[in-house]
């Protein structure tokens, strides 16, 4: 019979809480750049709530999809890509849900993806030891 191999995460708690600020700073840069977005039009203004739900939630997304992709032997940029489409979704199908309207969730969507995807790619690049 085989032997079953244990799941190993081979990182320390420290290096956990590490990439957890990381993953922090490149949501709140994206919420910061969401934010300059939104103040632009009446017709994209949000509540204040939207934008700190934005962190809380999408740190947390951020983090966990991390965790996965991390193990992942793919190009920084296509890594970067599928972080920030997985977190887009996720926090627009979540506005959706809150009643926001569909044409508004799917013009955010793109906005957020592009927003995400050349932050995470800068943050990940730079800190590619880090990380």
């Amino acid at each position: 019979m085989a032997k079953r191999e244990k799941l190993k995460i081979n990182w320390s708690f420290e290096r956990l809480v590490k990439v957890l600020l990381i993953v922090a700073g490149i949501i709140s840069l994206f919420t910061f750049f969401d934010f300059i977005i939104h103040s632009l039009s009446n017709e994209y203004a949000v509540p204040s709530y939207y934008f700190r739900n934005k962190i809380i939630f999408g740190t947390l997304w951020a983090f966990f999809i991390y965790l996965i992709l991390r193990k992942w032997k793919i190009a920084l940029s296509l890594k970067s890509f599928v972080f920030s489409a997985l977190i887009a979704g996720i926090l627009q199908a979540r506005y959706y849900y809150e009643g926001y309207p569909l044409d508004f969730v799917i013009e955010f969507l793109f906005f957020h993806f592009f927003i995400l995807w050349v932050v995470s790619y800068i943050v990940f690049r730079v800190l590619k030891k880090e990380m």
